[in-house]
């Protein structure tokens, strides 16, 4: 199932520049949920439920929410709801279910349900609990980075690693690097943030330039798709290469570029666990689509207008992850879809009844780094 996390939802952790902010955004939307409410009742008419919360419960239309508590199992589970109201929302379930759910009746917004197996003061690991995937080890650091803090050091950056092994939150095996912007200041103001995944994999995207409202940098980490059969190390992070080059503006941000097919890859934040011959270490790798310029452009910001001038369509296309050996594709991004476009989003945009492969699709749009740049993430899935 995907699921997809918002920082204006109620009870969402704030992220900020301050060390901690990121690891409470991780915590939970992976591994704990939150806004926990208690429910007065459920009922079922049909194949249809309805929960009530007489203090209102702060769901959205649309939000995953994990039913517990209810001595008939058909209720208890992650629901995706609607006809939300201020104190009700209703979901399916079995049309043989009870009449109405009894016991102790909670709901919560469903994290992603990956585990955190290690953490210490401004650092946590996580990793996926889906044994059909790689289970690599994603830790992420907010111990202040040293430097000139005009160029995103101290604690507005955190260290993110992808490892093949951890013993404990500190040492282990087979690790890389990228770097998480969390905000522009190191201070408490709160920075607009998107999460979007599945149990293997997930999308983090950051509004972290108080100049540029609406702009999100995306960080990736997770399995993806392989070409290969057989392959054991199908796992990526992505994130920023480095921070000098900007101190206020998220523009040209490598993890919403679009390389042709075949362009050289440079060593830049994205990369691989290992490459296709499944030796050595981590290799670099980049997001690669046959519909963009020699070279690299921003997502979306192909030329071609909006909506296309033939038909007043929209139009996107899926993503591969090329890696520097070879060079080779490796396999095909999950969940990204890039844009032939640049698809209006005065805020994260829902655009409904696409059909992508035969599957009628909900796709969330958002603003990327630059400012015609754009993403979009396919909400109905799946993503293998």
């Amino acid at each position: 199932m995907i699921k997809w996390f918002q920082s204006n939802q109620t009870g969402a952790p704030q992220l900020s520049g301050q060390a901690g902010a990121l690891i409470a955004v991780l915590n939970a939307c992976l591994v704990n949920g939150f806004n926990l409410r208690t429910l007065t009742g459920i009922t079922r008419d049909g194949n249809v439920a309805t929960a009530r919360a007489d203090a209102g419960h702060g769901f959205r239309e649309g939000d995953t929410v994990r039913i517990e508590g209810a001595a008939e199992v058909p209720f208890n589970g992650d629901k995706r709801i609607r006809n939300v109201t201020t104190n009700t929302f209703q979901f399916d379930v079995a049309a043989d279910a009870p009449a109405q759910a009894s016991g102790t009746l909670t709901a919560k917004v469903a994290p992603l349900d990956w585990e955190s197996p290690f953490a210490a003061a401004n650092k946590a690991a996580y990793r996926s609990k889906d044994a059909t995937g790689t289970r690599l080890f994603l830790r992420i650091d907010e111990t202040p980075l040293p430097g000139d803090a005009n160029y995103g050091r101290g604690a507005r950056t955190a260290r993110a690693q992808m490892w093949e092994q951890l013993n404990d939150i500190d040492n282990g095996s087979g690790s890389c690097e990228t770097l998480w912007r969390k905000a522009m200041m190191e201070s408490a103001t709160a920075r607009p943030w998107l999460l979007v995944g599945d149990r293997k994999r997930f999308w983090l995207l950051v509004n972290w330039s108080e100049n540029y409202p609406n702009r999100y940098t995306p960080y990736f980490f997770g399995d993806f798709a392989s070409f290969k059969p057989g392959d054991g190390y199908h796992c990526a992070i992505a994130g920023v290469y480095e921070l000098t080059y900007n101190w206020s503006e998220p523009g040209g941000t490598i993890t919403d570029q679009v390389y042709s097919v075949g362009s050289a890859v440079g060593n830049y934040g994205i990369w691989v666990s290992r490459g296709y011959t499944q030796l050595g270490g981590a290799v670099n790798a980049q997001w690669v689509a046959a519909p963009c310029r020699e070279g690299a452009v921003g997502m979306g910001a192909v030329g071609l207008p909006y909506p296309n001038p033939a038909d007043n369509g929209i139009y996107v296309m899926p993503l591969m992850v090329q890696e520097q050996l070879g060079p080779s594709l490796r396999g095909r991004l999950p969940g990204l879809l890039t844009p032939l476009h640049p698809i209006p989003a005065p805020q994260p945009w829902f655009y409904d009844g696409f059909v992508i492969d035969g599957t009628v699709r909900r796709l969330l749009v958002v603003n990327g780094s630059g400012s015609s740049t754009r993403l979009a993430f396919d909400l109905t899935g799946p993503w293998e």
